[in-house]
């Protein structure tokens, strides 16, 4: 019954069974740990970590309740003790790739990365994520490169994860061909990613497609772990969006009579982390407390968010932008007229910043890895400033420094 109700994500009736089954059989490890997942998947951090425990104290051999502590523990900033449970885990099933992932990942934002790296490389043998699952189908007989000396060499880059990934790490694929010599074959997974690059920069494929002859073939973000061993892993990006002249020339004409400073907005990730979006209301109540124009970045808004930019006349959203099967295609050319883009940790973050525009990303309490710690600054982005939650879900906090900082750096 617990397990009904958990599925039918009905937690608190899944929670009264499970508890009721433990009361009948006090080894019944699964019974408080199912109740450690409800409370996990509810952002219930403490009560998540008090139930994990009693599933270790009755069954110690249960490698998952000790990586979903890590996963609680690291959820409310104790990184200490989040990589101390994801080890234990490992110890008890060195094939758990998820484990060795979310210990990666902890190494990574706590600034151990040639830990980090190495370790990431479990990411390769996962059996939920179709691009390493494609990975596996494609059969390459060509060595993994690992730093060997590429001039003339032809190299296979699989680009991986998100859009994110693809605009953060192209700096290498630059890097590659200028400094070492290297002829890029690229694959992307979708053809609305061809027009970011220079026809001639590099050879592009996409899934599907025969996959040329290559002297060596890397996961796109196995790049970082490369660059790290020889101090090049924070190069500078390179601004590598090619402009469309009619799209550019459309958007320029609306922002020429615009006198107030210009700033892009996202809020929303639609991603699996759901702590990354930002209530629009943040922007909505920050458009009336500043002198600027606010430009909304994003495809997808709700009906009551259009009801509520609707009434206010400093808050434009273009229903019609990145409609073409180009992604960005609008997005590009509007931020290249903007003084300032303030976004979630999402593509925008990365498409801004490597545009050169001036670019402020708000962070969940617990970031992505890439954000590191305890920083407002970050090596991947000169122009970008990160604003971190200092509390669980506290947002409120994170415009207050966003608003003051805006009324020091603009003044128009």
């Amino acid at each position: 019954m617990g397990n009904f109700f958990m599925i039918k994500k009905i937690f608190d009736k899944a929670v009264r069974f499970y508890k009721e089954s433990f009361n009948l059989d006090k080894k019944n490890y699964l019974a408080v740990y199912n109740i450690g997942n409800i409370f996990l998947s509810e952002s219930k951090f403490d009560q998540a970590i008090e139930f994990f425990k009693k599933a270790i104290e009755i069954n110690s051999s249960n490698p998952r309740a000790y990586n979903n502590m890590g996963i609680a523990h690291k959820r409310v900033g104790n990184f200490n003790e989040a990589l101390e449970f994801y080890k234990e885990a490992i110890g008890r099933d060195n094939n758990y790739v998820d484990a060795h992932v979310n210990y990666a990942t902890m190494l990574l934002t706590t600034g151990r990365l040639k830990e980090g790296f190495e370790e990431y490389e479990w990411r390769k043998k996962s059996k939920s994520f179709s691009d390493y699952i494609d990975y596996r189908s494609l059969n390459l007989n060509t060595k993994v490169w690992k730093g060997e000396i590429l001039k003339n060499k032809k190299l296979f880059i699989i680009a991986e994860q998100g859009i994110g990934d693809l605009i953060q790490f192209a700096r290498y694929l630059y890097l590659l061909k200028t400094k070492y010599g290297a002829k890029i074959v690229l694959k992307i997974k979708n053809k609305n990613f061809l027009h970011f690059f220079k026809p001639g920069d590099f050879e592009i494929i996409l899934d599907g497609q025969t996959i040329p002859q290559h002297d060596y073939h890397v996961f796109m973000v196995s790049l970082p772990k490369i660059f790290f061993k020889t101090n090049e892993i924070f190069c500078e990006p390179v601004n590598f969006f090619q402009s469309d002249n009619k799209t550019a020339l459309k958007w320029k004409k609306k922002f020429k009579d615009i006198k107030e400073t210009k700033v892009g907005i996202h809020w929303s990730t639609s991603s699996l982390m759901p702590e990354k979006d930002l209530p629009f209301e943040n922007f909505d109540k920050l458009s009336k407390d500043i002198n600027g124009k606010f430009f909304v970045l994003q495809k997808n808004v709700s009906t009551d968010e259009i009801s509520k930019i609707s009434k206010n006349k400093k808050i434009f959203y273009f229903s019609d932008m990145d409609k073409s099967e180009k992604a960005f295609l609008d997005s590009i050319e509007i931020i290249r007229n903007l003084d300032l883009v303030i976004t979630s940790d999402t593509a925008v973050a990365h498409l801004s910043a490597t545009l050169g525009k001036k670019t402020w990303i708000a962070l969940p309490h617990v970031a992505d890895w890439r954000w590191f710690t305890d920083k407002k600054n970050t090596k991947w982005y000169s122009n970008a400033t990160l604003y971190r939650q200092k509390k669980i879900g506290d947002w409120s906090g994170v415009f207050e420094v966003i608003r003051e900082n805006f009324k020091k750096k603009f003044k128009k």
